[in-house]
């Protein structure tokens, strides 16, 4: 009589690991486009924000005839210690808020007081969505801070966007001139759009840029390591009273997007290889960061009268 080969209730140690070598090859091969996945999902979000923006400008000029201020300046009573200091300083993005169905936000802020008066510290302090890209880790629930010194902190919701000042140079930028802005925010701006001349389809609004580091080839002493970006305001430097920051809301086209070795005025988008921008027609478009240097600062102008080429 045949005797029954006895029957096999598990995989050998040699199949298992065969099995699980191609379970991680296939989750290998997969991963990368389910992250691409991702990205693109919330690289259309930030498109949707920008494109929320684009409406919010739109609808404010219709409101008032003109866009914007870049941000309010008034300096602080004359004669006293704090004169130099930016006295307003409220941005585009707060300006915007009942236009960007944030009204609730917008009847928070005095606007007879400074932005870094204690009265403004609840809406000053409140991350709003339409404001944060949400492939910006560095800007989710994080805060840019003016005084370490004061009780509570001096902060503000970090931010996502900013507002387009012009092309720049080391002597005539956002910073150092604030009014000398070929752009179409800056300090105290009421831009039309007839003083748009260059056309509102070429003409940049909004662009991105993170909190996260500089982009630098090696570190260097001095300046700021890391973006500062709001949406709420532009704020005084309290060892410096006279430096309106402008810099936390707006920015200039003197480094192109993600640009190494830039500073704190350019931008710097979350997205590989390019940097997604709100024009003033309304339209959203993703610029590549080696754009031309030249078509990016004509791109900037509000009246260069430059020819633009396809971007």
């Amino acid at each position: 009589m045949t005797q029954a080969s006895p029957r096999r209730s598990a995989f050998t140690l040699v199949e298992l690991l065969v099995v699980i070598a191609i379970i991680g090859i296939l989750v290998g091969l997969l991963l990368p486009a389910v992250q691409a996945a991702r990205e693109a999902a919330r690289r259309m979000s930030c498109q949707n924000n920008l494109k929320q923006l684009a409406l919010g400008l739109h609808n404010y000029e219709a409101t008032f005839k003109v866009f914007p201020s870049g941000y309010l300046h008034k300096p602080g009573p004359q004669g006293t210690p704090l004169q130099p200091a930016n006295h307003m300083g409220l941005a585009w993005g707060a300006a915007m808020l009942p236009q960007l169905e944030q009204g609730q936000v917008a009847v928070l802020f005095d606007y007879n007081r400074p932005i870094w008066a204690p009265e403004n510290q609840d809406a000053r302090e409140i991350p709003l969505e339409v404001f944060l890209c949400p492939s910006d880790t560095y800007s989710a629930d994080a805060f840019v801070i003016r005084d370490e010194s004061s009780d509570p902190i001096e902060k503000y919701a970090a931010a996502s966007y900013a507002a387009n000042w012009g092309p720049a140079d080391a002597s005539t930028n956002l910073d150092d001139t604030p009014t000398a802005s070929r752009g179409v925010f800056y300090r105290n701006s009421r831009t039309r759009v007839a003083a748009i001349l260059d056309g509102l389809s070429n003409t940049l609004a909004f662009g991105e840029r993170h909190n996260g580091p500089i982009p630098l080839s090696q570190t260097t002493a001095g300046g700021h390591s890391s973006f500062e970006n709001a949406w709420s305001a532009a704020v005084r430097d309290i060892d410096e009273l006279d430096d309106d920051h402008g810099h936390m809301v707006l920015f200039e086209t003197q480094f192109r997007p993600n640009q190494k070795d830039g500073d704190d005025k350019g931008l710097a988008a979350p997205h590989v290889g390019l940097c997604q921008f709100a024009l003033c027609d309304g339209s959203v478009r993703a610029i590549t960061e080696n754009i031309d240097a030249e078509l990016y600062d004509a791109l900037a102008t509000r009246r260069g009268n430059e020819i633009i080429e396809e971007f």
